[in-house]
């Protein structure tokens, strides 16, 4: 296909009006369905406290609220709708399922069977051809999952996640996740998680430059599991994320992951690789594992895979296989062939050659770096730009030289309201709260693109006097 012809069939998957603001933001009616959801769903909840809006309607990239106003979606929904809100092949795939079947506990289907065959054939090196699929239903769940498989597996107990990890809010995924909010008065937290540092260069907690650092923070992990009498002993398993998502759309050198594995190796423990957030085709490979020469032991996915429907899992090296217990892991919900029609729908459109979103995805993240890095030149407030394809992360200073980030409330309150009084929907990461990822559906249009980057661009620079203070 023709980039001409691919373009023209990606715009007819969005709005073509949008971002269409027909009312102030937030909108009269979505005020009063907010205010209405306020006092009934849990203040727990993260999004509905910082988006003051109604969403009724959504189609490719765009989204519509109950005012009728049309946003462009800069975040896929959390890193979830890669193929666009409701393209015309899922909704046909689901609509065409539920007619047949709907929910059966732990069935085999055709359709299942299906998925399964498609996602292990395409898996990354190493579980490719060679692995079995554990499902579940959300990333959290997928987290927990392999975790139980590392420590029944290896017979060990503990487990080395990062700082900076997101990799779930409930029992061990929260444990091995480090943002304070999803931890406060939940303690004690699961036992045995060690944290240790990420490579996280722009903030190096070493006070090192890379790449003269020399891989230090790769070294520490390497001294604390396999030296003796660090305390750091028993590891059942190394987890971390592709590329680092809630801690700021971080991307490990290409030497961290594969030193990971030797790591692993060394000590005798697996190697987990989270890419709920992370995979299926943002990077511009199905797997953000791909850009490094590492093979996991385990990988997790979510998010993207199911798009319009929830559906998660793991890939397990099918040697592991006789080291699990037999029905040890029911899940009630799982494997609903609804959600895996849409799952394979998903792949489909992914995996289309003619189309080709992930190599779209890869010539677009260039082309925000571009644009960016020229605007970082007059905007000191810009600190480091950085990702891969549609996973693209700012991170906000008020000084280059200090690095000091700018105050999280700011970024809430004067950002994100402004870019959505425009009719860009972002949202922020980062262990200061100071990272505005963008991350957009694969299938956005191309002037909707180019939109969205003009406008985070003169957001910034309309508000660069209140970031500095």
């Amino acid at each position: 296909m023709k980039e001409e012809k691919r373009e023209k069939a990606i715009a007819e998957l969005n709005y073509p009006e949008a971002p269409k603001m027909v009312t102030e933001y937030p909108g009269p009616k979505s005020k009063i369905l907010w205010g209405e959801d306020f006092l009934l769903e849990t203040p727990q909840r993260a999004t509905g406290l910082a988006w003051v809006t109604a969403v009724e309607e959504a189609k490719g990239a765009c989204f519509k609220d109950a005012d009728g106003n049309i946003f462009i979606d800069g975040c896929s929904s959390i890193a979830v709708s890669s193929v666009g809100h409701c393209h015309p092949k899922v909704v046909q795939a689901i609509q065409e399922q539920a007619a047949r079947l709907g929910h059966g506990f732990d069935l085999c289907t055709s359709m299942k069977v299906k998925l399964l065959k498609k996602m292990i054939e395409t898996a990354p090196p190493g579980l490719k051809d060679s692995s079995f699929i554990t499902l579940v239903m959300s990333g959290t769940d997928a987290a927990e999952a392999a975790v139980k498989q590392a420590k029944m597996i290896t017979g060990r107990i503990n487990i080395v996640a990062f700082e900076g990890a997101y990799h779930g809010v409930f029992g061990t995924a929260n444990a091995m996740t480090t943002g304070a909010v999803y931890r406060k008065n939940y303690g004690p937290l699961m036992p045995g998680v060690i944290h240790l540092p990420y490579p996280y260069c722009y903030r190096c907690p070493f006070d090192l430059a890379y790449p003269q650092c020399k891989m230090q923070c790769a070294e520490f992990v390497d001294y604390q599991l396999n030296k003796p009498y660090t305390g750091k002993d028993n590891v059942a398993a190394i987890i971390a994320e592709g590329i680092q998502g809630e801690g700021g759309y971080v991307v490990p050198p290409k030497e961290w992951w594969p030193m990971m594995r030797k790591i692993a190796d060394k000590n005798g423990c697996l190697l987990v690789d989270d890419e709920v957030q992370s995979g299926f085709g943002k990077t511009g490979k199905l797997w953000a594992i791909e850009h490094f020469d590492c093979q996991p032991d385990i990988m997790t996915f979510g998010k993207a895979v199911g798009g319009d429907q929830p559906v998660a899992g793991i890939f397990t090296k099918a040697e592991y296989g006789n080291k699990l217990a037999t029905a040890s892991q029911p899940i009630t919900f799982s494997g609903n062939t609804i959600s895996m029609a849409a799952a394979l729908a998903n792949y489909e459109i992914m995996l289309d050659p003619e189309m080709d979103l992930m190599g779209r995805a890869e010539k677009l993240g260039n082309e925000f770096q571009m644009m960016m890095k020229e605007a970082q030149k007059t905007i000191e407030q810009i600190g480091e730009i950085r990702g891969m394809g549609l996973l693209q992360g700012i991170e906000l200073v008020k000084d280059p030289k200090s690095k000091e980030p700018v105050n999280r409330r700011a970024i809430l309150g004067l950002l994100t309201g402004e870019m959505m009084s425009r009719g860009l929907w972002t949202v922020m990461a980062g262990r200061y709260g100071n990272v505005i990822r963008f991350m957009p559906p694969l299938t956005m249009r191309h002037d909707h693109f180019i939109w969205c980057i003009e406008t985070i661009i003169d957001v910034l620079k309309s508000k660069r006097d209140e970031l500095s203070r």
